[in-house]
Parts: structure tokens; sequence; C-alpha cells
């Protein structure tokens, strides 16, 4: 990931750890996964996740984040990575969008949704489950466990949410990303399944290669 220059005091601006496991799992998972997926990446940061998804041959990929100095550092990162022509950058508040938002990211169509990190504050997870309801779609999240069993309350809250959750250890064999990151596989178990989403894969999310 190439550096740019950014305002200190932003989370958006660094990568963290929960960005690097994700972007090892994704090159575990191979290119014959990401081939010609849409991708929509949830607090983008730096971009790291949707330009590994990029490089991987993702067809389309979405970073997305509230913070338009954040974006630009996305899409800067993405064109230093000769991907800037498959990964664009858009501003996206999390939640269920309502009847009006009919040009929010949500509303379009996508294969897989990705995020590094995402799950710090706690406060927040009510409308990151929402926003993972209303994408319809597989999400794969990595999480960092930064307080005592926070990643187990985290799983418990996504199923009383309703969101069906498979837990993926880290790839990551020893320091912070092995100890402290995991990965999960969540969706909505009772959405509609797009066509093309999470070819390759079987597990409890119960929708055809996830």
């Amino acid at each position: 990931m190439t550096k740019a220059n950014m305002w200190e005091a932003s989370t958006g601006s660094a990568v963290w750890g929960g960005g690097i496991v994700l972007s090892r799992y994704m090159e575990e998972l191979g290119s014959a996964f990401w081939e010609g997926k849409r991708v929509l990446e949830l607090g983008t940061g730096t971009g790291l996740g949707s330009v590994t998804a990029a490089k991987l041959g993702a067809a389309r990929v979405l970073a997305t984040d509230r913070d338009g100095k954040v974006l630009a550092l996305a899409a800067q990162n993405a064109r230093a990575n000769g991907v800037g022509g498959t990964v664009s950058a858009a501003s996206l508040s999390w939640g269920r969008p309502g009847p009006e938002a009919a040009d929010s990211p949500l509303a379009q169509s996508w294969d897989v949704v990705i995020g590094a990190d995402v799950t710090y504050n706690r406060d927040a997870w009510p409308v990151l489950f929402e926003t993972i309801e209303a994408a319809r779609v597989p999400c794969l999240l990595s999480a960092s466990e930064r307080r005592p069993n926070e990643l187990a309350s985290l799983q418990d809250a996504m199923r009383k949410a309703g969101l069906a959750v498979e837990l993926v250890d880290s790839p990551m064999r020893n320091g912070y990303g092995a100890d402290k990151v995991k990965l999960f596989w969540v969706r909505a178990p009772q959405g509609p399944t797009q066509e093309g989403a999470g070819k390759g894969r079987e597990g409890i999310l119960s929708v055809t290669g996830v």
C-alpha cells in the first residue's frame, strides 16, 4: 500500500491489524474466488481491502466511508497501485436505507461486502448490522479484540440481530494478527441471494458458495 499524507487524528489514515489480516485472507481465497466479483467495502480507510480485491480480479470495487478525506486517500492509493479504473470511492452512512435512498451504494448490486476493523465502536454495531442486512449478500469482516471477550460479544450480538455468522481463524501464524484478530462471514439468511454471490465456499450461511 502506497503511503499518502493525511491528517494525524484520523483512524482512516493508517493500516490497522484487522486490515492486514483481511487482505491476507482475501489472498488465501485466491483470484478464482474474486474474479469478476462486484465488491463493496465498508469503512475503507486507506483502501487496502478494495485494492486487494481489485488486484485479485474483482470486476468492480466501491470503497466507502463517511469521511471525504478518507475517500480521497483510498482513491489515491487505488491509482498508485494501478487499480484506479476498477476502484471508485463514495460516501456511505451506515444503516438501513429509506425508500428515498435510491442512489445509495446499498441500492446497487454486489456479490460480496468486506470490512476491516469496523467493529471497534460497540455503539455502531446496530447500524453496521442493518447495513449488512441491507446489502443482501455475504459480508466478510475482520475484527480485533481490544477489550476482554469483545469478539464473543460481537458474535452473540450479530446472531441476536438475526444474522448468520461463521467464524474463521486468522490466516496469520503469530503476533497480534494471530492472537487478537478474527474473521467472520456474515449475512442475513432470509435475504434474497444475488446471482454469483459468494461462489466457491460452503458453510453455515446456507448460500451457494459461502
